[in-house]
């Protein structure tokens, strides 16, 4: 029963400490602690900065051979058509039949000239006129 009686006694004293000249000293260990973890972070990053950039070009790569493939394989199929064209353009019997539909003839013999464009005696220099 006499313990319902007694209250606590809170006790308060008030210090007034003034801490603005006191200066911590730095901690050096520390401080190098933070800049070695802070380059390795960096390090880290970089690396994966640059896996990045690598997986970037190699994908890049990729498409610019996929494009020039394409870009091959039309231009072959255009070749082979441009061939077959050229082959049906120089069949004689057609261009025998469009002669004839213009109204051309056959040559008869001694009617083609030759003309032989090497000089006879080739061993003499030939002078050029100046312009």
């Amino acid at each position: 029963m006499g313990e319902d009686l007694m209250l606590p006694i809170e006790v308060r004293f008030d210090k007034n400490i003034n801490n603005l000249t006191v200066v911590r000293e730095a901690d050096t260990r520390r401080q190098w602690e933070y800049i070695t973890v802070a380059m390795l972070g960096a390090l880290f990053v970089l690396g994966f900065l640059f896996y990045g950039w690598q997986r970037y070009q190699y994908l890049q790569y990729g498409y610019k051979i996929e494009d020039a493939q394409k870009k091959q394989e039309h231009l072959v199929q255009k070749r082979n058509s441009l061939k077959i064209i050229h082959e049906k353009l120089q069949n004689p019997t057609r261009i025998g039949l469009m002669a004839k539909e213009m109204g051309m003839v056959p040559s008869v013999p001694g009617q083609l000239v030759s003309v032989n464009l090497e000089p006879e005696d080739s061993s003499q220099p030939q002078l050029s006129a100046n312009k």
